[in-house]
């Protein structure tokens, strides 16, 4: 197929000079000879529109950069540089700016397509915006530079599938990567800057998640939110060897590092591998309050994990499902010793705890019941007795959330003893 240098049909790449037209009538000989490779010279073209055919899209045609990245595609209005749909297209090695005029850097519809080492600054909303509009498959997003912005790094929607998403290096404020469906191979990425999350899953299919630097998120740094619509579903989502560090930075121990959430406890998410991950954190204002938090999942293995460093505040793991497997994780987590406190309290009074403390809590004799609110956290596990040691009513559901921002209102008559040292559970 031919090369088409953009300066042959009068682009200037001056940065002041209008290069639209001249780009398009060059992609656009390329697209009617059938296919062919459109090249930019280094410069800065200043775009007026985006480059793009819309819904009717273009076909095997590769837009190619000089030098390492020494192209610039700048738009000068409020429009996506590259936009529209490509069908065995090649997109690389290319600067991409959107010149915070108020679009995302890609928004297009990909169909056995690569966008490969190309750098994408000036962008709102979206770094890039995948398959919107009309479905495609056999993608390769592969070694692009995501510069921090505003928005999500990378949005895929479910018409985007059997693709790949390797080798990336994102920042952004809402989630680094926000992924629909599947299948999708999400290998290497570095994932930074101040996100949301690192990798927020949007109900999805046969997703493995190898081998990812994730760092920085204010909230979880991988979350699976299971679609609200759904009855039930079944996911084969692997998480394997990824590096989890200086998460939760939003709310410090509140959010688990990984965090993997059905509808209710009768819409209920299945099938997750987690295995082989480090989590940690070392920056101040990091923390998370478990290493793996699943809410009603089932089918679910944890094992060969390692968390150090801070990696939990409450627990390693909360596993609330059946057929759930733990085993061979290990830890080098900074935690407090455990450690037992007797609190004495009348009708009403405030309960304070810590992670690591157990704690006991008695009324006065003669009283017959407590009643304990509904709290945030389940980190502590209760029994009630009376002050001889019979039992005694408890107005309040077994493994009741109990944690350090609650306050309990309790009735006469009846001791409550709280025991936990964050991951284990007894009565006394």
């Amino acid at each position: 197929m031919s090369v088409i240098d953009v300066t042959s049909h009068g682009a200037t790449g001056d940065g002041t000079t209008d290069d639209y037209a001249a780009v398009l009538s060059a992609v656009r000989e390329a697209a009617d000879a059938g296919g062919g490779t459109v090249y930019f010279p280094a410069g800065e073209y200043a775009l007026s529109d985006s480059i793009g055919n819309g819904d009717d899209g273009f076909a095997h045609i590769c837009l190619l950069g000089a030098g390492e990245r020494a192209a610039r595609l700048r738009v000068t209005v409020d429009v996506a540089p590259i936009s529209g749909r490509w069908i065995e297209c090649r997109i690389e090695n290319l600067k991409i700016d959107a010149n915070f005029q108020g679009s995302p850097g890609f928004d297009v519809d990909l169909d056995k397509s690569y966008v490969r080492h190309c750098w994408i600054v000036g962008w709102t909303d979206y770094g890039m915006r995948l398959n919107a509009n009309t479905q495609g498959l056999l993608n390769w997003i592969d070694d692009n530079f995501v510069e921090q912005s505003t928005g999500y790094g990378i949005y895929t929607t479910y018409r985007f599938f059997d693709s790949w998403i390797v080798n990336n290096n994102i920042g952004s404020t809402g989630p680094n990567l926000s992924i629909e469906a599947g299948p999708v191979r999400i290998l290497a990425n570095h994932l930074d800057g101040a996100p949301q999350n690192n990798i927020e899953l949007r109900g999805n299919k046969q997703l493995t998640i190898i081998g990812n630097i994730c760092e920085g998120a204010r909230r979880e740094a991988i979350v699976f939110t299971m679609p609200s619509w759904l009855e039930s579903d079944d996911e084969q989502v692997a998480i394997v060897g990824n590096n989890i560090t200086n998460g939760g930075k939003s709310a410090p121990n509140e959010y688990p590092a990984i965090g993997i959430y059905s509808v209710d406890a009768d819409h209920r998410t299945r099938g997750f591998n987690i295995t082989g991950n480090f989590i940690a954190n070392t920056d101040e204002g990091a923390g998370w309050s478990y290493a793996v938090d699943a809410r009603y999942v089932d089918d679910i293995a944890i094992s060969g994990n390692q968390w150090d460093n801070n990696g939990y505040s409450v627990a390693p793991v909360r596993a609330e499902g059946s057929n759930v497997g733990i085993a061979g994780n290990t830890s080098g987590n900074l935690t407090m010793q455990a450690r037992r406190a007797v609190v004495t309290l009348s009708a009403a009074g405030t309960f304070e705890n810590s992670p690591g403390a157990e704690y006991v809590y008695l009324l006065s004799p003669g009283a017959s019941a407590a009643t304990l609110p509904t709290a945030v956290r389940n980190t502590c596990r209760y029994t009630v007795k009376n002050v001889s040691g019979a039992a005694a009513i408890l107005s309040a559901p077994r493994r009741q959330v109990i944690d350090g921002e609650s306050d309990f209102t309790l009735a006469d008559g009846a001791a409550v003893d709280v025991i936990s040292d964050g991951a284990n559970w007894w009565t006394v």
